[in-house]
């Protein structure tokens, strides 16, 4: 006997439904999508060290030879090196740049996985609605197939007419019909969860779950992502007001038949025809353009959370 109800715990324990926060802590937790998401933000990082990096020394090595009067030759050589030096505040905006843009990706991952967990709860939402229209199916098709037993007794006895005892029976098997299309809508709605979710694996999953309705924009992930795309462009912006990002020093030595030479000396760009002017303005564009974008979507979600909680208010 206590073999039997051991087994019998054991077997309930398997078959347990889970939750949906357990489903969708799961779901998010072993994503592909996400995680080829999350890559982005460490791509970004690396991307921001490229825009930190300095350039590669060059080196100059080179031969002469010398032939002054076609009697008597002799070998020179020279040796130089230059290095580009990145002027200080360039240095400082490309710090900012990099700064921004890894906050602009976090955010955008932040964005993808909002957008993920909403989908996975409609389509849960889906899928619970399915099976409480199923449930009620299956309950009007055990009460139509009484209706139906209790006419067709009642006719055998010679109380009711045959068409009305076949009238129930039709409108018994007319229930039937809706419970098994009810149960073909569930189960699509079902795998199509899966599906969402990436998970592929059946669960028995519970479909009672409340959802809280909480009425804030605060951390909104739609608001945030046009926030840092926002400061990236100022910050892209300000890159572009710096004319000239480089400058180069160059240390040299020339030996010859007669005499040795040593030169240090400095090059810098003249930004005469390009002032990377188009550049700036591009980048001031498009935070005009972000800075838009966010108002408007402010504005649109101030609407509809007054809906909602309007909403939320009448089914209570």
């Amino acid at each position: 006997m206590k073999k039997l109800l051991l087994s019998i715990l054991l077997a309930a324990g398997c078959v347990a439904a889970e939750g949906f926060e357990s489903f969708l802590n799961r779901a998010v937790e072993h994503s592909p999508y996400l995680k080829a998401s999350h890559f982005r933000i460490a791509q970004s990082s690396q991307a921001g060290e490229v825009l930190k990096r300095y350039q590669n020394p060059d080196l100059l090595l080179e031969a002469s030879y010398f032939d002054p009067d076609r009697s008597e030759s002799e070998f020179g050589y020279r040796a130089g090196i230059s290095q580009p030096l990145r002027l200080w505040g360039v240095s400082n905006a490309n710090d900012t740049l990099a700064r921004a843009n890894t906050r602009l990706e976090k955010s955008n991952h932040t964005q993808i996985r909002a957008a993920f967990i909403r989908d996975i709860s409609l389509q849960y939402t889906e899928y619970a609605q399915q099976e409480l229209f199923k449930t009620l199916a299956l309950e009007e098709s055990a009460l139509a197939n009484k209706i139906y037993m209790i006419s067709n007794a009642r006719y055998e006895a010679g109380t009711i007419s045959r068409g009305v005892m076949l009238q129930a029976k039709v409108d018994f098997k007319m229930v039937q019909a809706k419970a098994e299309s009810l149960e073909l809508r569930k189960q699509r709605s079902y795998y199509l969860l899966l599906k969402r979710a990436e998970i592929d694996e059946e669960i028995n999953l519970e479909s009672n779950h409340h959802f809280t309705f909480i009425a804030h924009q605060q951390n909104n992930p739609e608001l945030l992502q046009l926030e840092y795309a926002h400061k990236s462009a100022l910050a892209n912006a300000e890159v572009y007001t710096n004319r000239v990002e480089w400058m180069r020093v160059e240390a040299e030595y020339e030996h010859e038949p007669e005499q040795d030479i040593y030169r240090v000396g400095a090059s810098f760009p003249l930004a005469f025809f390009n002032t990377r002017s188009q550049e700036n303005r591009v980048a001031v564009l498009e935070a005009s353009r972000t800075e838009m974008l966010h108002q408007n979507v402010q504005t649109r979600m101030e609407v509809e959370m007054k809906r909602l909680g309007l909403e939320s208010k009448s089914l209570h």
